[in-house]
């Protein structure tokens, strides 16, 4: 009995059409070099043949091979038993499914990080970040359009790359570091920082504070309060929001060059 269509199918669609020993592509010059080759022979006198199972034309009994590699594991069958056969084959296998999973994961993550970036500027924020400590343009701001994003996308995160998702996190939580102190207000006895959150959730104590940062009457930047706070709250800001612009270059360069080298195809 030959090899069933469905049994030939389902070889070279599981091998993707490659060599399971030494990878090859088995299409050259458009002519197919590939051979069906039998783990237990089909002879009983063959390569690690067997009385009980002669004939044998099963998917389970074969491996898909060059023509080089078939003729190296019939010549050595000691090398290459039945169950080494079998284990190569699995191997080859199940690399090959776990390269196309990756690529659709890679392309599900692709076409978030597309979705993404077309509302958020996000090559654009170290450059607005370099203008601190004395402003900052009011589109400095990725974690409310992610947010809007993440509420019609559940399914879009955490990231199928895991890496994609610790530096994401990493440059969102610098970001809401930064925007802690630009939103933020400082009191004026302690100069405590009072973040914007704690602002509208109003769970700070009624102490007096002053802004730190407020609209400017003449274009789309935040600008630093220095009418209001006094020399003391300055040098505050000016101390410790360079260290914040530090931390969130860092961490945004590092989530740039990863989607650059990973993500290719990105439409920045």
């Amino acid at each position: 009995m030959s090899i069933s269509q469905s049994n030939i199918k389902q070889l070279f669609s599981l091998s993707a059409g490659i060599c399971n020993l030494c990878k090859i592509q088995l299409i050259e010059n458009n002519m197919q070099i590939a051979e069906m080759a039998h783990i237990i022979a089909k002879k009983s006198n063959g390569a690690r043949g067997s009385i009980y199972q002669e004939n044998d034309n099963s998917y389970n009994n074969l491996i898909l091979l060059c023509p080089n590699c078939h003729t190296k594991v019939d010549k050595y069958p000691e090398t290459y038993p039945v169950e080494e056969l079998i284990r190569l084959k699995n191997k080859h296998e199940n690399f090959i499914n776990s390269r196309l999973n990756i690529n659709q994961e890679y392309s599900k993550d692709l076409s978030s990080l597309n979705t993404l970036f077309q509302y958020i500027p996000i090559t654009h924020f170290r450059g607005m970040a370099m203008d601190l400590p004395h402003r900052l343009s009011n589109d400095f701001n990725a974690i409310e359009m992610f947010k809007a994003f993440i509420r019609g996308n559940p399914q879009a995160y955490p990231f199928w790359d895991t890496q994609l998702t610790k530096l994401w996190e990493s440059f969102l939580h610098d970001m809401e570091r930064i925007n802690d102190w630009i939103l933020g207000s400082l009191t004026i006895e302690t100069n405590k920082l009072i973040t914007f959150n704690e602002m509208i959730n109003n769970t700070h104590q009624n102490e007096p504070s002053y802004n730190i940062y407020i609209s400017s009457e003449y274009d789309n930047f935040l600008i630093l309060n220095k009418k209001f706070l006094n020399h003391e709250q300055l040098d505050l800001v000016y101390k410790e929001i360079p260290k914040l612009v530090q931390e969130f270059i860092y961490s945004h360069t590092e989530l740039i060059n990863y989607i650059r080298e990973k993500y290719r195809d990105i439409k920045w």
